[in-house]
């Protein structure tokens, strides 16, 4: 660990035992900021409990599915050039979800819909930039030694596109967390999503922050897995680093 990291994680670990000592206090409202020693008990008993173990499998179940459909759809279309118009991308997706709603119902589908068109078109975006940033004399280098068409798609377009495809998994990563809490906090009865929005309706400030926490640990623990799976897909990265 470098002293930057050494750094920043003493600042993080001042910044919180300052947090417990203002509210231990009474200089903060326990009500409105609860101490950081209480967010962790209210985890504690929540998992314990089996309420928050859950309320992350019902969340990432409907995650996973979005993202891999929206992930797997962008991937293909950006690699086939099969751009979509680009008005078309503006709209917010988590507008959408009243209208999947009425075309799927109340299940997961709709939920499941929503996600995967968010991560659809950021991938999307992103492959098809990266299928275009090759240079034109990488392909025709290939064209001229005679590789066949799976030959320069296999060798040249899509491992010039990863950086970009990785880059826009990561971001839809990160959307699909945001669209499964927008579309959990209406129409269901399970996930992290209405466990947040349920703590938050009954003022408990404990089990607000335990959400809030939890789901920035599974963003986390996303970008770790996806950078760990650039490193390992394109290792020329790290030699040209």
């Amino acid at each position: 660990m470098t002293a930057s990291h050494l750094r920043q994680l003493a600042s993080v670990v001042g910044l919180l035992v300052l947090w417990q000592l203002l509210v231990q206090t009474g200089k903060l409202s326990e009500l409105f900021l609860p101490a950081p020693l209480s967010v962790l008990a209210s985890m504690w008993e929540m998992t314990r409990s089996g309420q928050l173990p859950w309320a992350v499998l019902v969340s990432l179940n409907r995650v996973l599915q979005g993202f891999v459909y929206g992930a797997a759809a962008g991937i293909v279309l950006g690699l086939l050039a099969g751009a979509v118009g680009a008005a078309v991308y503006p709209i917010p997706k988590s507008a959408l979800f009243p209208l999947f709603l009425l075309w799927f119902g109340l299940g997961d589908a709709s939920k499941i819909a929503t996600i995967a068109i968010g991560v659809l078109f950021l991938v999307l975006v992103n492959t098809i930039t990266g299928v275009r940033s090759i240079s034109p004399v990488l392909l025709k280098a290939a064209r001229d030694l005679g590789a066949t068409r799976i030959q320069i798609f296999t060798k040249v377009i899509l491992p010039g596109a990863l950086p970009n495809i990785f880059t826009g998994l990561r971001l839809g990563a990160g959307m699909a967390l945001i669209l499964v809490f927008i579309t959990e906090i209406e129409a269901t009865k399970a996930g992290l999503g209405f466990l947040l929005w349920e703590a938050f309706q009954l003022l408990d400030t404990r089990k607000v922050f335990a959400g809030v926490v939890t789901f920035g640990l599974l963003g986390v623990a996303t970008t770790w897995l996806l950078q760990w799976l650039e490193r390992v897909g394109c290792p020329w990265l790290q030699r040209s680093n």
